[in-house]
């Protein structure tokens, strides 16, 4: 309600941010929070809230620097600092880094969602790396967008962990859990990683929900591979086989080209050459 009139709450919020009371200061950040970029002069008050000792404060303050958006930009380092550190004592479900990876990294209103322009690379590598181990799906989830945002000499470094996101699902959050994984895989398929080409077959797992989008997407991304991909066709033929046998009609397996791959994989003269993640190659 406060948003939608006219004027500027903001002194008033900003003293009872500093209120003793934490229901108060827990108001403070989501009015804040809806006031937007109006809210930008409290960004040096909701910067120092960033160190109180309430888990769920700490939270709401860096979900509204996040709403306050380019005014805001100064607080990053610190909260990628915060998404980095883990503490399994008082948050072993990894709650702060969930949050933290929303409010920096979603592709809409993240605060590096769609650039990564200026931001210090090893503290930007050692917060990926830890909020792609966080447990929850949908958390992994909002950082793909830096996977789109680096180049490969960028992501190079980050590569073993995108590679493990793959490999390892989150634990929970699952309806979201995909996303990262395949994500993921394309990043891997897109600078030829060798150890992503089984996956596009391996991923697929037809016995699981969400089969539909999932082979999709599994299929487009080995299909990037060409010629490389030889040692999958077995594998191909036999998911065929596996779809057939968990009640797919044969007209919507053929849809899915499956036999036309295997056909391009054969037909490919020039497969590209691969990049491994082991340095020995």
């Amino acid at each position: 309600e406060l948003a939608r009139r006219e004027g500027d709450p903001t002194p008033k919020l900003l003293a009872m941010l500093d209120e003793s009371d934490l229901h108060t200061r827990l108001g403070a950040c989501q009015a804040l929070i809806m006031l937007e970029d109006r809210a930008a002069p409290a960004v040096p008050a909701l910067k120092e809230t960033l160190n109180a000792d309430d888990l769920w404060l700490r939270i709401k303050a860096a979900e509204a620097l996040a709403s306050i958006g380019k005014p805001a930009m100064s607080a990053v380092p610190t909260l990628l600092t915060m998404l980095a550190d883990e503490d399994l004592e008082s948050d072993p479900r990894g709650m702060q880094q969930r949050y933290l990876c929303f409010a920096l990294f979603n592709r809409r209103d993240g605060m590096l969602g769609r650039s990564l322009e200026g931001v210090d690379r090893d503290a930007l590598y050692a917060a990926v790396r830890t909020g792609l181990r966080n447990e929850d799906g949908r958390a992994r989830g909002s950082l793909g967008s830096v996977y789109n945002n680096l180049s490969y000499e960028e992501i190079e470094p980050l590569l073993p962990a995108v590679y493990r996101a793959v490999v390892e699902p989150a634990p929970s959050g699952i309806m979201f859990a995909d996303g990262i994984r395949l994500s993921g895989l394309e990043i891997l398929a897109k600078h030829r990683i060798k150890e992503g080409l089984p996956l596009c077959v391996s991923l697929i797992e037809p016995d699981r929900w969400g089969l539909r989008n999932r082979v999709k997407r599994c299929l487009a991304t080995l299909r990037q591979y060409g010629g490389a991909a030889r040692s999958e066709i077995p594998r191909l033929r036999q998911l065929e086989k596996e779809l057939a046998a968990n009640r797919w009609k044969a007209e919507d397996i053929k849809a899915l080209g499956i036999s036309d791959l295997i056909r391009e994989i054969e037909a490919d003269e020039n497969p590209p050459t691969l990049r491994s993640l082991k340095a020995d190659g």
